[in-house]
């Protein structure tokens, strides 16, 4: 069967770097990470847009197996382009199955320097963190030993309870292959439901279904900030909402949905 018009598959094999915290299949941000690098190379994007928002589903646990992705440009336009892709995996019975999908839209981008601004505070830099911190204290994964993590007491709450995050890694997406702005950033965004935790992973599962990342800004350099905040509702579902940074500044906001149990369960 021919693909539809416009559409590119690509295969993968994963690492020991995509192991996750939950049981046998991948942490969030590889599966995140390999959409957001075939959005970003879908033939025919134009180089006139960027990427502003990048919304990743996990339909399903993602396995140690070989990956395929897809891609297509779903709405094209000038000025506003959508682009969808799916991560596929072989089921059981030999057939390749989605897994993940995202969707990102991205727009033309217009020269507007002398009216930019950012709701979000600054927030202390890199330079001014240590190494370590809840991820490394509760967390033992593949994936969570591929990255750097520092951390900081957030400065706006004297209390201790809420600190600020600055992660960075050198693992490349795909060995051997380039890296941009976005899908770095995606590859590490994830771990905003980990340190912004506000239950005890020991006692608590708060597994995200979702990611969904709205970019003002596109972000450059290899350290990206996150602030971190948890809400669990009474009926075993939560939320994580995050601030995300780059060294220049504030770049975007971050939301993910929780499935919450406690860990007997």
């Amino acid at each position: 069967m021919g693909l539809p018009e416009g559409e590119t598959i690509e295969r993968y094999r994963p690492t020991l770097h995509t192991w996750g915290p939950w049981g046998a299949f991948q942490h969030g941000a590889p599966p995140a990470a390999i959409l957001t690098h075939a959005l970003q190379r879908c033939p025919g994007l134009p180089d006139s847009m960027r990427t502003t928002r990048v919304a990743v589903d996990i339909l399903g646990a993602v396995p140690y197996t070989e990956m395929r992705t897809r891609a297509r440009i779903t709405r094209p336009g000038k000025q506003i382009l959508k682009v969808e892709a799916e991560l596929l995996a072989e089921d059981r019975n030999g057939n390749w199955r989605a897994v993940a999908s995202a969707a990102a839209w991205r727009m033309a981008v217009l020269e507007t320097d002398e009216v930019e601004k950012s709701f979000a505070r600054p927030i202390p830099g890199p330079e001014q963190a240590t190494v370590g911190g809840p991820l490394y204290d509760d967390w033992d994964c593949g994936y969570i030993d591929s990255i750097d993590i520092t951390s900081l007491p957030d400065p706006d709450e004297p209390d201790g309870h809420h600190r600020i995050h600055w992660v960075r890694t050198d693992k490349p997406i795909v060995a051997g292959d380039t890296t941009d702005g976005v899908e770095y950033l995606m590859s590490m965004v994830d771990v905003a439901n980990g340190v912004g935790a506000s239950l005890d992973p020991r006692e608590w599962m708060f597994m995200n279904t979702d990611l969904v990342v709205h970019l003002h800004r596109e972000p450059r350099g290899e350290w990206i900030g996150i602030s971190a905040k948890a809400s669990i509702g009474p009926d075993g579902i939560g939320m994580t909402a995050a601030d995300l940074y780059d060294v220049h500044g504030p770049v975007g906001r971050s939301m993910q949905t929780l499935l919450v149990r406690p860990q007997s369960t």
